[in-house]
This record gives C-alpha cells, structure tokens and sequence, in this order.
C-alpha cells in the first residue's frame, strides 16, 4: 500500500503517551497491550488503528490468530468499542477469545484529520460522506490489517454506519467478499424510511442550508450562534445530550457513560455524510450521494443517483443484530435489509434496547456477545 506508515507502540511496556490518544489510553490502562498504526487511503486520508494482539489472560501473541476487525458508527471512533473495559468491552472479549483485535477509524474523526494535501480546516477536506468511508476506508484498513496479519481473510465487525460502509465496500469491490470469513452488523443503517430519529427530520428541513464542512450544531438550527453556544463549557453538555438522544433515543444506563461519550462520539463527521442519511430515509433508495440532477448526470451518466448493487454484498456468513426501541434501525427497514443479503437474523427484543445499547448497554454480553464470539469461533479458520 502506497504511504503506509507504522508506528509500534506496546502500552504494556510503558512506552505510550496516553495525553496523544485516548484509544491507547482505553486499552492500556488495563494491561492488554496496545499498538498504534498508521495508513493512507488511496485518496490521500491518514487513518490510525489500533491493535490489541493479544489478551494477558491468555499469554503473549501467537502467529497465525485470526483477525477480528471493528469499525464504529456514526459520530463515533475506535474509542467506543472500548469505554466499557474488559467486562464487556466487546475488543478485549475477542482478544480474551484468542483473536487478534483491530480497531478501524473512518476519516474526519479524532484519529482521521490528516490529508496529504487537504487541510481539515478547509470545506474541500470535508467532501465525503459515509459513501468515500466504505469505498476507501475500509478498503485500505482491511488490506493493511491483512498485509500485516500475513492472513487471507478476517473477520468483519460493524456498528451502525461501520455497516452502512461495509455495505458500500462490497457493492463497490465485491473482491473483498473474498477477504471475510464472517461479517457481524449491529444495528446497520441502509434502509431508513421507518427511522423513528427525529435527526433526519431536522436535516432534511435545513439540507439547502448545510454547505460543505465538518458537522456543527450550527448546521441543523440554521444559526451559526448556536455553535458558539454549545462550545461554551456551561452548555456543552446539553448539546452532546440533545445529540445523543436524537440519535438513539432515551435510555437511563446510557447517562452513566455520558462524560465518557462527550469525549469520543462527538469525535468529528461531515455535513454531506448527515445529508446522505437523510436523502436515503427520505426516497427509501440505499443510493449514493445525490448532486442534483445536473451533477449526478455528469458523475453517474443518470440524473438519479444510482443504488448501491447489494447483490454484491456475498459474503459467507453474516449476522445482523437489531433491536425494537432503536430509533435509527427499525424492525422493517432491517428486515428488509436481512433479507436482501441473506443474513442471519437476530432480533433483539430486550425493553428499551436502543442504537447505543449494542456497545453499552449492562446485559450487551449476555444478549448479544456471546452468541457474535460464538459465531466467530465456529467459523474459526484453519491456518497454516
């Protein structure tokens, strides 16, 4: 991969900088070694991943583990796979597991705001939504995780918008089909017409108004005052909690994480990936961006823009996770979309289980972990 750059940093041996990474911190505060890696995507985004290689509960790294890979959802970072800790923190169940654990990032947030010749101060660093995510990050963190592994495929793991990417990434490379042993999608956002979220509501009647640029409350309220107003310190949580619960609806336990969350979810994303969502819960078409007809037909060669090619999405095995309460996924838009790519379904039915509840929720392990590791382990390869 052109421009690959690593950096080893093993937290177990007290050579981190925790002040430079909350990731880092997440992982080795606990003891579980931690690596820092560093790559570029083929259109010039710097991402860093990390890596727990192993767990202290099961001794130092064996060649050969098979690869698990994460990816975070919308807002978020590599960091919310981890704010729950060893207990029920999903990567250091995997590496407890046995499995070599990698932490994905997508562009624009805390640990994807470098370019090699973009300025994320600038609106042009910010042209992409969750579409260029799936079609080059993903791609390019799935390579340099193999490349480095020496292993043929790994196993996929995606919360909300790390779905709707991986989605992109097979219909747009089917190749990688071939690069997945199994895929688990908790709560994947595709189809969106019965989203119950009042966020796509508020985007739609201010999406004329939303320019090019990194998200800001500004964005949705049409006042750019209210940007300074949620930065103030007094107010800033009030802004992070109104966001958070447009997101995924109330839920008691999730106020307890609420400091943790302030300092991760909110970790930067772009207008134009709000504007996609809600182009495709308002005309039910999982498509890609639509420019307008004038530019669609200049990108595209149609004035619509065109589906994404799920029939493309073939991997082996794929669990999908969703739940009743959440008020992003709805239990006919995932249906339709288990359906469509013939994956097994796991229906949550726990009272007031919500979009967060898949990463951090108390009782996460016992209704849904368990059963994902199992899955992954009954699908373990056979490694030379």
């Amino acid at each position: 991969m052109n421009s690959r750059l690593v950096l080893l940093l093993l937290a177990a041996g007290g050579l981190v900088d925790f002040a430079t990474s909350n990731s880092l911190d997440l992982v080795g505060k606990h003891n579980y070694p931690v690596e820092q890696h560093k790559l570029a995507t083929s259109d010039g985004y710097i991402l860093t991943i990390f890596r727990i290689p192993y767990s202290p509960r099961n001794g130092e790294a064996r060649a050969h583990k098979a690869a698990v890979f994460l990816q975070h959802g919308i807002t978020g970072s590599s960091d919310d796979w981890l704010l729950n800790g060893p207990s029920s923190g999903l990567p250091f169940l995997l590496a407890d597991a046995g499995f070599d654990v990698w932490l994905g990032n997508s562009r624009g947030n805390s640990y994807g705001r470098a370019h090699n010749g973009l300025d994320p101060k600038k609106a042009a660093f910010w042209e992409f939504s969750w579409h260029e995510i799936g079609a080059y990050d993903l791609p390019a963190q799935i390579d340099y995780v193999l490349g480095v592994t020496h292993q043929p495929a790994l196993h996929f793991v995606g919360h909300s918008q790390g779905g709707t990417a991986y989605l992109v990434m097979l219909a747009e490379h089917p190749e990688y089909n071939d690069k997945i042993l199994t895929t688990n999608l908790l709560a994947p956002l595709a189809f969106c017409s019965h989203m119950r979220s009042q966020l796509m509501t508020m985007v739609l009647k201010v999406e004329e108004y939303m320019v090019e640029g990194e998200y800001s409350p500004g964005s949705l309220t049409q006042h750019k005052s209210s940007d300074a107003f949620c930065a103030a310190p007094l107010w800033k949580h009030v802004c992070q909690d109104i966001l958070f619960t447009l997101i995924a609806g109330k839920s008691p336990h999730i106020k307890k994480l609420t400091a943790k969350l302030q300092k991760t979810a909110t970790s930067g994303f772009s207008n134009r990936l709000l504007k996609h969502y809600a182009q495709v819960f308002k005309t039910g078409r999982f498509a890609k961006y639509d420019y307008g007809s004038a530019t669609n037909l200049r990108v595209y060669g149609t004035r619509r823009p065109p589906l994404y090619a799920l029939s493309n999405v073939a991997p082996l095995t794929v669990n999908m996770f969703y739940s009743d309460s959440d008020q992003l996924l709805s239990v006919e838009d995932a249906e339709t979309l288990a359906q469509r790519i013939s994956a097994i379904q796991h229906h949550v039915e726990v009272e007031d289980w919500n979009h967060l509840d898949f990463l951090y929720a108390p009782n996460v392990v016992q209704v849904i972990y368990r059963d994902l590791i199992q899955s992954i382990r009954d699908h373990y390869p056979r490694l030379i």
